[in-house]
């Protein structure tokens, strides 16, 4: 299963690339530079290795939903909850809510046989997503999202898999977003081809691309959840999610 795949710049060396070489081509790519032309050294881009994403690693600190009032009312008394997804954030006219880089990336791969494949893309368009919190929120955090209630989602597990249930998801992945100056991930892929350009150029890392986030959004310390569907998904949609709620309390 696979949704939209957008590529807006891809290339391979066809070798590996010293550590110089590596910041120079992400600061080239993550700035849209052309390959041939070159970019100053403090435009140089250290990319983050995926190995640090704790994905499906359920955190010592509470999770922790952030919302209104009447919302948290519906989830509880009928299970109503509304899953957003990437396009819908990406169209949110909010500049604490909406990012419309929401599924792009900056990807680079170290390869056996092709050297370093890299360029940035978009994908996860067919994705449902919510958007929760890590740690004990403070109020200016709940003003600047409009939030004045909540819930906590005490087994993040069950959460997930009875709303993948609910939603007949294929799968499902959650984990903590990582903040970074530029969204700009370092893969490992143990098969990866570079003369094929296709969805599968979108998984040379891994899931980790759909967990870093700008660093002006890391006062939101968002901890993620994603349900994979069949097609893309294009607005936010309410679903009865009554399962769910057995894994969740109130504020």
């Amino acid at each position: 299963m696979s949704g939209s795949f957008e590529v807006y710049m891809h290339s391979c060396t066809g070798r590996d690339l010293s550590d110089f070489e590596l910041r120079l081509l992400c600061g080239a790519i993550v700035r849209d530079a052309p390959f041939d032309q070159p970019i100053k050294t403090e435009q140089f881009v250290e990319p983050i290795p995926e190995t640090r994403f704790e994905l499906n690693v359920v955190p010592q600190e509470p999770i922790i939903k952030l919302s209104k009032k009447k919302y948290v009312d519906a989830f509880f008394e009928s299970g109503e909850l509304q899953l957003g997804c990437f396009n819908y954030y990406r169209k949110y006219d909010h500049t604490e809510i909406g990012d419309n880089q929401e599924g792009t990336a900056t990807l680079l791969a170290k390869t056996e046989d092709f050297g370093i494949i890299a360029g940035k893309y978009g994908s996860g368009f067919n994705q449902y997503m919510f958007c929760t919190y890590i740690g004990i929120p403070d109020r200016e955090t709940m003003e600047n999202l409009e939030c004045d209630s909540g819930f906590i989602i005490n087994d993040p597990i069950g959460f997930s898999n009875a709303i993948a249930e609910s939603i007949c998801a294929a799968s499902s992945t959650f984990g903590r977003c990582v903040y970074h100056p530029h969204k700009a991930i370092l893969g490992f892929p143990k098969d990866a081809n570079s003369y094929k350009l296709s969805h599968e150029s979108g998984k040379i890392v891994t899931a980790a691309q759909h967990f870093i986030k700008p660093e002006r959004y890391s006062y939101q310390k968002e901890f993620r959840f994603l349900w994979e569907q069949s097609l893309d998904v294009n607005e936010r949609k309410i679903f009865d999610c009554s399962s769910a709620r057995q894994y969740c309390s109130p504020l």
